[in-house]
């Protein structure tokens, strides 16, 4: 009964304690395989089924690039395909339990299908020296490789804040809907191996199914979507604000004195900085009138307004330096009376200022005598050579102080010269634009930062 136990004891421990054993990998087996199921009688001209379902999913790399001029936007990565062949079932144990092989396209049926939006050619996915991969229960997996450069329509309306919608439109080319129907293996785009893009950000992406009809036949379409938002960093600090600084610049042409001679050059000078930058802004936009850049709109507005401060600034100078100061227009009075003077906080000027001081010379025996224009009497010794020098001088000087506008007589009624009334508009439009421009600038910011949405 002992010697029983021990050896029943034996046998369950040597049943426990002995590792299974597989079958090992073979030539042979695989060649069999192959020969089984991709024999003479097997076509692959005829499609699977009648009708065929293909998934697809996409495994995105990398945005390469996006151009805003051509509207193209270049992605790397692979698709993966997938369907059902139960021409290609075999039973593993019958192998040495192999379950997958591979084998070269031109052996087994294959969908044909393109790129629809492709701008760099419309060829059939996939290179012929791209292996398939097929189980043992029928299904072939195929993962081609490839560089899409496809079309994307770009909406620049919210530039440089704005979010761009692409596509990767993968469609059946020579299979319509009731033999070969395409279909989304996921709801969304593979990105476990993307790589960020330093201008653009991957805000979401998603696949949708459509289908496209050509000549009464319907082909199926799966559209890999991708909404980009751009990084706007660079834009703020080269684009943005430069344009901000410009535009503020315009109205600093009133704060320069009119003696300098440099009003028109300066705005001038803005008005060029401010064309060169709407030239650059425009030539890395889409040539399309579908959709404006509100920042060109901005700048073109400001453009404008540098325009309108040039005209200002030339009829300005021609009353500063006009000849006749008191001729001041009837209009230009009753503006000056109503808005300017008020405005520029300033009184009428009466009493000793509206007084004309002028220069008069006597003589006084031998000697000349001249009433200085600080009112001190000089006496000058009736000497030839002196008295013509002082006389020269003096007549110089009263010729200069002729030339002031304050040896004007001045109307009582309104005593603003021309002069006044060209400082009083300097002020009065310098604080005009700058009004305008903040509220403009503030109204236009505002619309880009908080208007653009994802599609």
């Amino acid at each position: 009964m002992v010697m029983c136990i021990k050896l029943l004891s034996i046998l369950v421990s040597s049943l426990l304690f002995v590792a299974p054993s597989y079958a090992a990998f073979t030539t042979t087996n695989a060649n069999n395989i192959h020969s089984a199921v991709l024999g003479a009688s097997y076509n692959y001209l005829v499609r699977p089924a009648e009708l065929t379902n293909v998934y697809l999913e996409f495994v995105i790399f990398s945005i390469n690039s996006v151009d805003m001029k051509s509207q193209t936007i270049s992605l790397s990565g692979w698709l993966t395909i997938k369907w059902q062949d139960d021409r290609l079932i075999w039973t593993p144990a019958s192998y040495g339990d192999i379950d997958m092989i591979f084998t070269a396209p031109s052996k087994i049926w294959k969908p044909e299908i393109i790129v629809e939006n492709s701008v760099a050619g419309m060829e059939i996915i996939g290179p012929d020296n791209m292996l398939f991969q097929i189980k043992s229960t029928g299904e072939v997996r195929w993962d081609p490789p490839g560089l899409y450069d496809v079309h994307c329509e770009m909406d620049v309306t919210y530039f440089p804040f704005d979010y761009q919608t692409c596509y990767l439109q993968v469609t059946s080319w020579v299979y319509d809907t009731n033999k070969v129907n395409l279909t989304r293996a996921t709801d969304y785009v593979n990105t476990e191996d993307y790589n960020e893009n330093g201008e653009w950000v991957l805000y979401s992406n998603s696949v949708t199914e459509t289908s496209r009809t050509e000549e009464g036949e319907t082909f199926s379409t799966v559209n890999f979507v991708l909404t980009l938002k751009r990084r706007s960093g660079y834009y703020l600090s080269q684009i943005i604000f430069p344009i901000l600084v410009i535009s503020f610049l315009t109205n600093i042409t009133f704060l320069l004195p009119t003696d300098s001679g440099e009003k028109i050059s300066f705005i001038l000078t803005v008005l060029l900085s401010l064309a060169v930058l709407l030239t650059l802004i425009g030539d890395s936009m889409p040539t399309t009138s579908r959709h404006t850049s509100i920042l060109s709109v901005y700048l073109s507005i400001v453009l404008s307004l540098s325009g309108i401060v040039i005209l200002v600034t030339v009829l300005n100078l021609r009353l500063f330096l006009k000849a006749k100061q008191k001729e001041v227009p009837n209009w230009l009075k009753k503006f000056t009376t109503a808005i300017l003077v008020p405005c520029s906080c300033q009184s009428p000027k009466a009493g000793e200022d509206s007084a004309k001081v002028e220069p008069f010379i006597k003589e006084k025996s031998n000697a000349v005598s001249v009433i200085d224009f600080e009112g001190e009497k000089v006496d000058v010794v009736e000497n030839n050579k002196l008295k013509n020098k002082t006389l020269k001088r003096r007549s110089r000087r009263k010729e200069e102080f002729e030339k002031s506008p304050d040896t004007v007589e001045r109307d009582p009624d309104f005593p603003y010269l021309c002069r006044d009334i060209s400082g009083m508009l300097d002020w009065f439009f310098f604080h005009l634009f700058n009004l305008f421009n903040v509220i403009l600038t503030i109204i236009f910011m505002a619309i880009l930062a908080a208007g653009s949405q994802p599609k």
